[in-house]
């Protein structure tokens, strides 16, 4: 019989990927009652985090409100679609923050993010090799965007990642399932929250 998963909460720490209030708790009504489940299952990660001892670092997609920081590059899904390669909401403004529910305290860790990557320009990675942390529990969204782009680099830099599939979401059903799935398989270990609970108490 195979030994339970371990993670030593010695060595990890909790990424809260994008989970700003655009994004978890948007106007519309029907989008946030959509969210809810995700915003749940961030409510109990965090507090699985918390007690096992472990830093939550947040990040959060800004622009300035000009748009002097953001370079549209051309790609085929903004061809196809209209919407641009980036769209981050405009820093300082409360859709940019996050909901009460899961706010930063004091102790955690906040990183503006003007790329899809958690690691690039944020200063993430730094702060990690000074916590001594080379494990990351992470979710977010988009899931094949943002989150893959994210554990793709932290494999590069020799960072185990987690990934919580409760605390994912994607506005594209069929590639957030690959994603999941298929794609970051070959990168990290997707669980469930249950999961990783227990994987942390271990």
């Amino acid at each position: 019989m195979p030994e339970p998963e371990r993670v030593d909460p010695r060595r990890a720490a909790l990424i809260a990927y994008d989970v700003c209030r655009r994004a978890l708790t948007p106007s519309d009504p029907a989008r946030r009652t959509a969210m809810r489940p995700v915003l749940d299952a961030w409510v109990r990660m965090i507090a699985v985090a918390r007690a096992a001892g472990l830093p939550v670092i947040y990040t959060t997609p800004v622009s300035r409100a000009d748009g002097a920081d953001v370079v549209m590059l051309p790609t085929d899904l903004s061809a196809e679609t209209g919407v641009p390669p980036l769209t981050n909401g405009v820093e300082g403004t409360a859709e940019a923050g996050f909901p009460d529910e899961i706010a930063p305290r004091p102790e955690d860790y906040v990183y503006l993010k003007r790329r899809p990557s958690a690691f690039y320009g944020t200063g993430v990675a730094e702060l990690l090799h000074m916590l001594r942390r080379d494990v990351i529990i992470i979710g977010g969204g988009a899931t094949n965007r943002g989150v893959e782009t994210s554990v793709r680099e932290a494999f590069n830099l020799d960072i185990a990642s987690v990934v919580v599939r409760e605390c994912c979401w994607g506005g594209d059903a069929a590639a957030h399932a690959y994603s999941l799935d298929k794609a970051m398989k070959m990168y990290a270990r997707i669980r469930r929250l249950d999961q990783i609970a227990a994987m942390l108490q271990g």
